[in-house]
């Protein structure tokens, strides 16, 4: 009974720091997500949402102008910024 409890905790023990080196590898090679949000609203009290969401290997940069574009059309409609958030973290 003793060597079943034992085989479990140290079962347990890898594969917990299994996966944090996965965690740290996955992110060192770029695979994570990234979410972005903006919420906007325009003087008529109508408001947009341009957003940004992507899982696994991505051009950082290539969204980032993609979401980026989406607030300046906006902007240029005479939307303003009411809140932002933003999240980058490995998987």
């Amino acid at each position: 009974m003793k060597k079943i409890i034992i085989i479990i905790v140290v079962a347990v023990v890898l594969g917990y720091f299994i996966n944090l080196k996965f965690v740290e590898i996955a992110y060192s090679l770029g695979f994570a997500e990234l979410k972005k949000e903006t919420l906007l609203i325009n003087d008529q009290k109508m408001k947009v949402k341009c957003d940004s969401y992507a899982l696994g290997f991505f051009d950082k940069v290539k969204l980032e102008n993609k979401f980026q574009q989406c607030i300046n059309d906006y902007q240029a409609q005479g939307y303003v910024i009411i809140d932002q958030q933003a999240a980058m973290k490995a998987v």
